[in-house]
């Protein structure tokens, strides 16, 4: 902002005439205005837009929009389920509606700045609903065929006399199978679990080796929360004077 002792008669630019009306409150300008990202202002409004930008600490305005953004990504995951659920359909376009959806929340909660830290973030929750949306996909194919295949050697079990006795004999011998197995420690829970995460984060990606359009649609949907959250510069300068009505000829 402009130094406030700036003589109002070497300002650089075409001060409006006398009458001019705010642009943000529609009120008329009785003497002094400011200018806004070009935008003329009045005292009231740029007092409000000022405080309203620069209302919480860094660190707040970051959780608001983890959080904000956490919920709509939540929402658009939801969405796609429930889609799926009515129709029997797999509506991979849903993933650009949840694109917007995350994008917009934290824009939202950033208080309109955006920046590199806050597309990072849109990114990365809106993948995050991706994967949960293609994981639980994936998990009901390898059910599925893992059911078919349990199926099957059950099938060829009870077929063969032999092998149905031998099973049976098996069942009913106690054997160190049927013993209580020591819990996995914390560190092997922790190395399944982030191999877990990596698999269901590669998901997309495995998806997408198969079916090109996938990658494609997930990639918008990247890019639609990458857009709403480019970086936001607030200019205020002034006070200036409105300039004086011209005398009649």
């Amino acid at each position: 902002m402009t130094d406030p002792n700036l003589q109002f008669d070497h300002a650089d630019h075409a001060a409006p005439a006398s009458g001019a009306s705010c642009t943000f409150c529609k009120q008329p300008i009785a003497a002094t205005y400011f200018e806004i990202n070009g935008r003329v202002a009045c005292a009231r409004c740029r007092g409000q837009i000022m405080a309203a930008w620069n209302r919480g600490s860094p660190g707040k305005r970051f959780a608001t929009a983890l959080g904000l953004g956490a919920v709509a990504a939540a929402l658009g995951a939801g969405l796609y389920f429930g889609i799926e659920a009515l129709t029997g359909y797999e509506l991979g376009l849903v993933a650009i509606v949840v694109g917007l959806l995350v994008g917009s929340a934290v824009r939202k909660g950033s208080n309109g700045r955006g920046g590199w830290r806050y597309q990072v973030l849109a990114m990365f929750l809106t993948y995050s609903a991706v994967v949960a949306t293609d994981s639980s996909l994936i998990a009901r194919e390898l059910t599925k065929q893992y059911r078919a295949r349990a199926d099957s050697v059950q099938a060829r079990v009870d077929s063969t006399p032999s092998l149905a006795t031998a099973a049976a004999g098996a069942a009913a011998r106690p054997d160190s199978a049927s013993r209580p197995r020591k819990a996995p420690g914390f560190l092997a829970f922790g190395l399944g679990l982030a191999v877990l995460l990596a698999l269901a984060y590669a998901a997309p990606i495995m998806i997408g080796v198969s079916s090109p359009l996938h990658l494609v649609i997930a990639g918008i949907a990247l890019y639609e929360a990458w857009k709403l959250n480019r970086g936001a510069v607030l200019r205020v300068t002034g006070p200036y004077q409105t300039a004086a009505p011209s005398a009649p000829a």
